[in-house]
């Protein structure tokens, strides 16, 4: 186990912005100045043993971005602005970075809870150093959304005004990604920015052009939820697949399910399928008696049992948990790992500004990691 007095510090934040893209890109400046500023460069550098993108190849992925998602660049062009640095420098590392996080998230229909809620449940594991701030945005013209940021103004879950809920998780994820296309978190702010249903989601998927590998969970007040199983191997080679719940439960965690998908179906390993089955398994014993407190007590389960995990020094370590509330558009948040520190409501109309929370969490070493991670062979 890691020593104690040499564990990195595991600090989240609660921040609200409010106002035009722009003006929410220099709030987040702003706040990273005050208090981040050792982090600003890693939005402002390229990644290691690479170079800034030519500007010519820049312009046109921003392009590319604002008619995806307009007002993403916007956002960028106020921080970038706040911050001091040209607008295509963070635009060329976020738009080049891939993140490879390890998620699990599930949907209880209402016909398998006893409150008659819809509920989307979400675990995400990662090293520490990762991004870590809860952004609750109310962009002028927008619905409201909240929801964790990547890559600053991109999303890698949440949920809007409508009651629209999108989260992800990755898959192939040693399979280098080919073609042209914005990776997940700027579709799913997208989703969260122009979307009231499932339907709209799955059609703005299919649209725009995507560059990912991942499983994109969407679900909305009507009861309704997908899975968008995405393949981007190549230009040649791309596939979405819809999924959608049997007996009023889905499950996902880092591989694909989906006979349809097999053939893109690498790096599925073992820990992600051990993960599927404990949650699948515990949703389907508690239907239809499931609660919201049951599935806190499911999310804060270890590995094996359940999701959650304290090996962060091998990117396998609960960040956070979530509960989303379709029903009653809320959400609840634990900010770390689960089992050791509370729960949080969180609301779409607190204040503007920014809150930091410390959080508790042991890093814990893997006791077999050649099987934790061996590959599993269709």
């Amino acid at each position: 186990m890691e020593d104690e007095n040499q564990k990195e510090p595991m600090i989240f934040d609660i921040h609200v912005t409010e106002g035009t893209h722009y003006d929410i890109g220099k709030q987040r400046g702003i706040t990273f100045k005050e208090h981040y500023s050792q982090d600003i460069s890693y939005y402002t550098t390229p990644l290691e043993g690479q170079d800034y993108l030519p500007a010519a190849l820049v312009h046109k992925r921003m392009m590319m971005i604002d008619k995806i998602c307009p007002g993403f660049i916007d956002e960028i062009q106020g921080f970038a602005d706040e911050v001091n640095i040209e607008a295509e420098k963070i635009l060329c590392y976020s738009n080049s970075f891939h993140d490879s996080p390890n998620c699990c998230q599930f949907a209880v229909h209402p016909s398998n809870t006893s409150d008659g809620h819809f509920y989307v449940g979400r675990s995400y594991e990662y090293f520490v150093r990762d991004e870590r701030s809860l952004c609750i945005t109310r962009v002028k013209g927008k619905p409201k959304h909240m929801g964790f940021s990547l890559q600053n103004a991109g999303r890698m879950d949440g949920m809007n005004e409508y009651g629209l809920v999108v989260s992800m998780s990755s898959t192939a994820y040693l399979k280098p990604l080919n073609g042209y296309g914005c990776e997940f978190w700027i579709a799913i702010r997208a989703i969260l920015d122009q979307c009231k249903d499932v339907y709209e989601a799955q059609c703005l998927l299919e649209e725009v052009p995507l560059c990912t590998n991942a499983n994109i969970m969407v679900a909305d007040t009507s009861n309704n939820v997908s899975i968008f199983e995405i393949a981007s191997f190549s230009e040649k080679k791309k596939r979405i697949f819809v999924r959608k719940p049997v007996g009023g439960l889905m499950v996902s965690t880092n591989h694909y399910v989906s006979n349809e998908m097999k053939e893109f179906d690498a790096y599925h390993l073992w820990n992600s399928e051990i993960r599927y089955s404990s949650v699948w398994n515990t949703l389907l014993r508690e239907s239809p008696n499931l609660d919201h407190n049951k599935i806190r007590y499911l999310l804060s389960t270890k590995y094996p049992l359940g999701p959650c995990c304290h090996y962060y020094s091998s990117g396998m370590g609960t960040l956070r948990s979530m509960i989303f509330d379709i029903t009653d558009k809320k959400l609840k948040v634990s900010l770390g790992p689960p089992d050791m520190n509370p729960w949080y409501a969180v609301d779409f109309d607190e204040p503007i500004g920014m809150k930091e929370f410390v959080c508790e969490y042991e890093n814990v070493n893997i006791d077999n990691p050649e099987h934790f991670f061996r590959e599993m062979k269709g």
